[in-house]
């Protein structure tokens, strides 16, 4: 049996006798939801479904996920779950009994199985907590993983842990991947071949829409009306300088013609990342209204989607520097035209489609981003062809909910009798 599969319970099983008594260890914020943490969750009656996401990304398909269920079953009980705070804070908004997702330890898994009594569970992208897949065996209750996507990198370390999560895996009941090379590498860690499909991202179905008026939209965000906007959403570490530097080196027509918001992927990184845009020489305001030649800077938890409403152009974060990469259909749903940078691993099944249409500008330098931005802020022509292939592939992505809940009905795993 491997070592690591034999050192991850018996870790897990020491932890979790601690845990109870761990709360004055963490910070106030945490303590303040550890009761969560640790399982004691009471729903009266049970749930038809526990559906879980691990952050803010991942709500998305959740949302996604619950007209379609709905459909078959109108009287669906489900509970929500997340791994963070921010992920649990969007679910509350979709049911406000949502609440963080118990710690991957027998004791915990237990305690939230006897309160939440789920008989299905849905587990979104790549949430493979071992003690919650064993609980559920031992209760008969069917796993299955939508919108399931699974890198190179992850099936190499899940590997490690040998038979026993290959078996798990071929326990769970549906694998409804977003990519083939996703369920190739599902079937590669276990998957029974026949319970595994590809219906597509969840995530699309919940991209927001194009807006009716992008100067309301703009004034709505504090932001000038009148002037198109650039907006460099989820910055991450190392990309601000860059972006900075490319913007500095426009014409000084072109820059006062336009307006540009930051939206930092991680409100933590923030100041990090503002104090790179500010050494680079770009001015920078954290409140509206924005002064002339400064750029707006926002990080606050939900508001990237009005910003790529309210914008022609969006650069997408994480893809100058080696993060993988954030999802560009996002502004592409909302008409703008869209360019990122090279890192964008995680994005792969989007990147190609958006390319493959004309929708998706990838720059792999200074020189080219410069080059880039000066053309989509410069040519109505060509910023206005980009934006519209970008919009009608993420029009044409959208659909991945239905195909996932009528293939769960196909396999008897939904409606809940």
């Amino acid at each position: 049996m491997s070592l690591a599969w034999l050192g991850y319970r018996a870790l897990a099983g020491g932890l979790g006798l601690l845990a109870p008594h761990a709360q004055w260890l963490v910070s106030s914020r945490e303590r303040a939801s550890w009761s969560e943490r640790l399982g004691r969750i009471d729903v009266p009656g049970g749930v038809h479904a526990w559906i879980h996401a691990a952050s803010m990304g991942e709500t998305l398909a959740a949302a996604a996920l619950l007209d379609p269920l709905r459909a078959l079953q109108p009287e669906v009980k489900v509970h929500l779950t997340a791994t963070t705070r921010g992920g649990r804070a969007r679910l509350r908004q979709i049911d406000p009994a949502a609440t963080l997702a118990p710690l991957d330890m027998p004791q915990c898994t237990e305690r939230f199985f006897r309160g939440v009594r789920p008989k299905r569970l849905f587990l979104i992208e790549t949430e493979l907590w071992f003690h919650w897949l064993l609980r559920a065996a031992e209760q008969r209750v069917p796993v299955s993983v939508v919108s399931a996507r699974l890198s190179p990198r992850s099936l190499k370390r899940y590997h490690r842990f040998g038979r026993p999560l290959r078996r798990l895996v071929a326990g769970i009941e549906a694998v409804l991947c977003q990519s083939e090379p996703d369920a190739a590498r599902w079937r590669a860690l276990g998957a029974r071949p026949e319970r595994v499909a590809v219906v597509g991202n969840l995530k699309n179905d919940a991209l927001a829409p194009p807006v009716a008026s992008r100067p309301q939209a703009r004034a709505l965000l504090g932001l000038d009306p009148t002037r198109p906007l650039l907006v460099l959403g989820s910055l991450r570490p190392g990309e601000a300088a860059p972006l900075a530097r490319a913007w500095r080196s426009l014409p000084a027509d072109l820059t006062d013609a336009w307006q540009v918001a930051a939206v930092p992927r991680h409100p933590a990184a923030s100041s990090e990342v503002l104090s790179e845009a500010v050494n680079a020489g770009v001015r920078v305001s954290e409140r509206a209204p924005v002064p002339a030649g400064a750029w707006r800077w926002d990080d606050r938890l939900g508001v990237l989607a009005s910003y790529y409403q309210a914008g022609e152009v969006a650069f997408v974060g994480g893809s100058l520097a080696r993060y993988g990469g954030h999802n560009p259909l996002e502004p592409a749903a909302c008409g703008a035209a869209v360019l990122m940078g090279p890192n964008h691993r995680s994005q792969l099944p989007a990147v190609e489609l958006l390319t493959a249409h004309g929708g998706l500008w990838i720059v792999r330098d200074d020189r080219e981003l410069t080059t880039a931005l000066a053309t989509l802020l410069g040519d109505t022509a060509e910023r206005e062809r980009r934006a519209s292939a970008a919009r009608a592939t993420a029009d044409r992505s959208r659909g991945a909910a239905r195909r996932a809940v009528a293939q769960l009905a196909a396999w008897n795993l939904w409606p809940v009798t």
